[in-house]
């Protein structure tokens, strides 16, 4: 029975994993990110290049959030070399996503317009503002040591 409940535990982890990676992946995909950056630096026949890498970090960064390694045999000051290479390129991820999503943030009103939400509207995005910062204090208090 321990093991059949381990199985189990695993298979929902990894189900769990998979929907939020490819949840992710498609809401970077959806805001355009990749191609946005190769259009504007004209290295656009670097694509696939630029789609490995993020998805390589992405794989790096949750193996060490998830596995915690022992990382004290790396000398001092190549360790700060390395955190500061990884806190400058997350800056230039954080900073492309968030101006990404600066010019999709226009679906809103779009969408308002299509569905033809006028009384409501108002309603629609104090429920959406109440709702993440319901799940952030659920994270913050439940979910943290």
């Amino acid at each position: 029975m321990w093991i059949l409940s381990r199985i189990l535990l695993v298979w929902v982890a990894l189900g769990a994993g998979f929907a939020v990676a490819g949840g992710f992946v498609a809401f970077v995909t959806l805001i355009g990110i990749v191609p946005r950056l190769s259009a504007i630096t004209k290295t656009a026949s670097k694509i696939r290049l630029y789609e490995t890498c993020l998805a390589f970090g992405l794989i790096l960064m949750n193996l060490i959030s998830l596995y915690h390694p022992d990382l004290s045999w790396i000398p001092y000051h190549l360790a700060g070399i390395i955190l500061n290479l990884s806190g400058f390129f997350t800056g230039i991820f954080v900073g492309c996503l968030a101006g990404a999503l600066a010019e999709v943030v226009n679906i809103i009103p779009i969408l308002s317009r299509r569905v033809k939400l006028r009384k409501g509207f108002p309603y629609f995005v104090k429920a959406a503002a109440v709702g993440k910062c319901i799940g952030s204090l659920i994270q913050f208090y439940l979910f943290t040591e």
